[in-house]
This record gives structure tokens, sequence and C-alpha cells, in this order.
């Protein structure tokens, strides 16, 4: 069963490869689990609370609805 720890990394490998809005997150890591990983609940709510989570560690930028990496330091 995927856990926020596994979507949060799906979503920072996803941001690596540059900036996305929350449907292409969403897309890429539906696919990135596969049908292998059984889901609990609503993925697009798991995908925005670990969105959510990394804008706050400030690891992700959200400009305007599109997600990227923070720049390093």
């Amino acid at each position: 069963m995927a856990d926020s720890t596994q979507i949060s990394s799906l979503i920072v490998d996803q941001l690596a490869r540059g900036e996305k809005g929350m449907l292409s997150l969403i897309v890429a890591v539906r696919k990135a689990l596969g049908r292998s990983e059984k889901i609990k609940g609503d993925l697009s709510q798991m995908v925005k609370s670990a969105l959510r989570q990394l804008v706050a560690s400030q690891a992700v930028v959200d400009v305007d609805g599109l997600y990227s990496l923070s720049p390093p330091r």
C-alpha cells in the first residue's frame, strides 16, 4: 500500500524532470505506482497533502499552481 513518504518521493522524482501542474503530478504518481500498489482513499487528496507538506518544508515551490523543486541553497 502506498504511503505518504512514497508519494512524496514520487512527486520529487517527477519534479526533478521539470515543473508540473497538479493533474500531471496525480497522473504521474498513478503511473509510477502501477497496478501493483493498492491505494486506500483518494489519490488526488494524497498528492495534494504531500505537496502541501513539501511546500511547507520548502523542498518544493508552488508558483500559481505550477510546482517545481526549490533551487539549491
